[in-house]
């Protein structure tokens, strides 16, 4: 595996960005997400919970920016620190349950997807489930529906254009019905907790979720790379780019075909910048990779590296066309990189 290959280590560093000595916690009002997270790991602090607060036209500030900061700005705090941010967000997703079925309805004004979407008992039973259950995306005011009995057919409710539905008799799957004493339950998408919702029969919950038209992530991977190194960077000026689950194929030494998942904090050792989320590249990040040549450790392009392994030159993917995954199933590649020359490879993730 090239996972195997990339165990060539030479001269492993510790990547640049974490402070040694208490920062000054950076102003984050105005900001998106992303781009407070930037501005955190540069002076070497982390980004914490995201509480979401309702947005309005009076609130004096875009949706989807930073309305207030567990630390002020200006005060000090210790490396590593973890600073929490409310954020003006409108609800863009609802929930209509019973004590039998439960239905999703995309309020996002864009195709939601569904992979890293799950659904969990906070209490109770613990129960759990996938929201990619129902398949990879649903498209602008279509639902996902999951029946906790069986069922011949999905059920027709106003808010819903269409209907992806289906049965599960898994226990574990029904975090909604009260079972086992549950109370309430959690919506998580990439990890993050975006809602907490009450069992009830009927019950309504509404909630924010980054997609659709309100997305926060960027729609592609961008590869910037010459022979002596290769750097994935979020080029954008505000949205994250998720690395997380993203891989690469090895077709430059045997065994070719072998993928490395480029997120994967272990593959760096120490070459990780603990405050930073490797899965999620904020605005200006990047991940390098280097032959280990002389003045290979600076970016093909500038950018503020958070994660960086040598490889040595016998083993770098990218002197020859390289795979990449996507989300959408579509096998691509990347072309080799070229003696004296940029390369710049923009892919759908």
């Amino acid at each position: 595996m090239i996972r195997k290959l990339l165990c060539v280590l030479m001269g492993l560093i510790v990547v640049s960005g974490a402070a040694a000595q208490d920062a000054a916690v950076p102003d984050l009002v105005g900001l998106s997400v992303p781009e407070a997270a930037a501005a955190l790991n540069r002076v070497g602090l982390r980004l914490g919970a995201e509480n979401n607060q309702g947005w309005t036209a009076e609130s004096g500030l875009p949706q989807n920016s930073i309305s207030g900061q567990s630390i002020p700005a200006g005060q000090a705090a210790a490396p590593g620190t973890a600073v929490d941010v409310d954020v003006l967000r409108s609800p863009n997703t609802l929930l209509i349950y019973d004590d039998n079925d439960l239905t999703l309805v995309n309020n996002t004004g864009g195709t939601l997807g569904l992979s890293g979407l799950t659904f969990r008992a906070l209490d109770g039973s613990g129960a759990s489930f996938s929201a990619g259950r129902w398949g990879g995306g649903l498209t602008a005011g279509d639902c996902g529906q999951v029946w906790s009995v069986g069922r011949g057919s999905g059920k027709d409710l106003p808010e819903c254009g269409s209907v992806q539905w289906m049965t599960t008799n898994n226990p574990g799957e029904h975090f909604w019905t009260g079972a086992g004493g549950t109370t309430q339950f959690g919506v998580f998408q990439d990890g993050l907790q975006r809602g907490t919702c009450a069992v009830a029969n009927p019950g309504r919950c509404e909630f924010y979720l980054s997609g659709g038209a309100s997305g926060d992530a960027t729609e592609y991977i961008y590869f910037a790379y010459r022979l002596e190194n290769l750097a994935i960077i979020n080029n954008s000026s505000s949205q994250w780019m998720v690395l997380d689950g993203f891989a690469v194929t090895n077709n430059y030494v045997p065994p070719f075909g072998a993928s490395v998942n480029v997120s994967d904090p272990t593959l760096y050792g120490a070459g990780v910048n603990p405050v930073a989320d490797i899965g999620r590249l904020a605005p200006g990040q990047c991940v390098l990779f280097t032959n280990s040549s002389p003045g290979s450790d600076q970016p093909p392009q500038p950018c503020d590296v958070i994660a960086r392994l040598d490889v040595g030159d016998t083993v770098k993917f990218w002197g020859a066309d390289f795979g990449i995954g996507s989300s959408d199933g579509v096998a691509r590649s990347c072309p080799a990189a070229v003696a004296g020359k940029l390369t710049l490879c923009i892919m759908p993730r």
